[in-house]
C-alpha cells in the first residue's frame, strides 16, 4: 500500500472531545494545521471549552447510538462533503474487582470502548472509498485510541482491557482487508499513562459493585488491584506520565509524515512494556515449543502460507 498523504485542509471527525485527548486534539489541530474538525460529544455543552472557529463543527454524538452515530455522519457531510480522518476516541475506564461487577456496569463500557467504535468503522469505509472521490481524495485514515492495555492486561481492568483487545484484533483484521488501491489506512495508538482525567474517571467505586458491594477477599493490600490503584492515586509516582500535548504532537507528526504504522506505542511506559510483553512471549512460545509443534506435522504450517504476508 502506498504511504499515507494528509490532504490538505482535512476533514477529522473526532469523537470524545469533551476533555482529555480529544479536547487536546481539537485545539492542537485548530491552532497549527489547516484541519477541518468535527468535534463531537455526548453532551455538546461540553465541547463550550474548544474554539469556536468556522473551522470546528461541534456535534452531539453518543457513540452508542447508530442513531446519533448516522447523524453526525450526515450532518458532517453536509457540511464539508467528506472525512478524511476517523479518531475513534470516546471511551472510559472501570477499575474494579472482575467478579464483583454486573453485566449493568460491564455491557456499558463494551458497547461505548468497543461497538461504537466498530460502527463508527464501518460506516466510514464507504465514506473513504467512495464519497471522497467525489471531493478529489482518495481513501482515508482511521485512528484508533487504543491502550498500551490493548496488548497487555492488569489487574482490576479486566473489562477496559476486553474492549482494547477486541479492538486491537478487529482493527487488524479490517486492516488485512482493504484493497490498496482504495487508501484505506489504519493506525493503533497505544499510549500508556498520560495526565487526563482519564485515571480519575476508571477508579473502583461503589458503582461498580454487585448488590451485595465489595467482596472482602479482595480487600487486602498486596492484591494487584489495590496495588494498582494505590500507584494511580500516588501524585508523586504519577508525575512522570506524558503530557497530552506532547502526544497529539506526536501523533499529529506521525499521520503528516506519510509512514503510518499500524501500531504507535507511545510513552516510554507503554514502549517499554509492550516490548517486555513481546519478550515474554517469545519465551514462552520457546517454553512450550515441543507440545505445540507435537501436535501437527510441518504441512499445517505450509498450507497457511498465503497468511504470512
Amino acid at each position: 500500500m502506498a504511504p499515507y498523504t494528509l490532504p490538505p485542509k482535512a476533514v477529522w471527525f473526532i469523537t470524545g472531545c469533551s476533555s482529555g485527548m480529544g479536547a487536546t486534539l481539537v485545539t492542537y489541530l485548530s491552532t497549527h494545521t489547516d484541519a477541518l474538525i468535527v468535534a463531537t460529544a455526548r453532551n455538546p455543552t461540553t465541547l463550550s471549552s474548544l474554539p469556536s472557529t468556522p473551522n470546528i463543527l461541534k456535534l452531539a454524538l453518543d457513540v452508542t447510538s447508530e442513531t446519533s452515530i448516522r447523524s453526525a455522519i450526515t450532518t458532517t457531510l453536509a457540511h464539508w462533503h467528506r472525512i478524511d480522518i476517523l479518531v475513534n476516541n470516546a471511551g472510559y475506564g472501570l477499575m474494579a474487582d472482575t467478579e464483583t461487577v454486573p453485566p449493568s456496569i460491564s455491557r456499558p463500557l463494551m458497547e461505548t470502548n468497543f461497538w461504537g467504535p466498530v460502527l463508527l468503522t464501518q460506516l466510514i469505509l464507504p465514506i473513504f472509498r467512495e464519497q471522497n472521490a467525489l471531493s478529489g481524495t482518495i481513501g482515508g485514515l482511521v485512528l484508533q485510541v487504543s491502550s498500551m492495555g490493548g496488548r497487555m492486561a492488569f489487574a482490576g481492568n479486566a473489562f477496559y482491557h476486553a474492549s482494547k483487545f477486541a479492538l486491537e484484533g478487529f482493527t487488524e483484521a479490517v486492516a488485512k482487508e482493504m484493497h490498496p488501491d482504495w487508501n484505506i489506512h489504519f493506525l493503533l495508538l497505544e499510549p500508556g499513562g498520560v495526565k487526563t482525567r482519564f485515571a480519575e474517571t476508571s477508579t473502583k467505586d461503589d458503582a461498580a459493585a454487585g448488590d451485595e458491594g465489595w467482596l472482602d477477599a479482595y480487600l487486602g493490600p498486596s492484591l494487584g488491584t489495590n496495588q494498582l490503584l494505590a500507584y494511580k492515586q500516588d501524585k508523586e509516582a504519577t508525575k512522570g506520565w506524558a503530557e497530552p500535548g506532547k502526544v497529539v504532537e506526536a501523533i499529529y507528526g506521525v499521520v503528516s509524515g506519510g509512514e503510518v504504522p499500524l501500531r504507535l506505542a507511545l510513552g516510554s511506559d507503554a514502549w517499554n512494556m509492550v516490548k517486555m510483553g513481546y519478550e515474554e512471549g517469545l519465551k514462552g512460545l520457546e517454553r512450550w515449543k515441543e507440545v505445540g509443534l507435537g501436535t501437527s506435522g510441518g504441512e499445517q504450517l505450509e498450507s497457511i502460507g498465503f497468511l504470512k504476508k
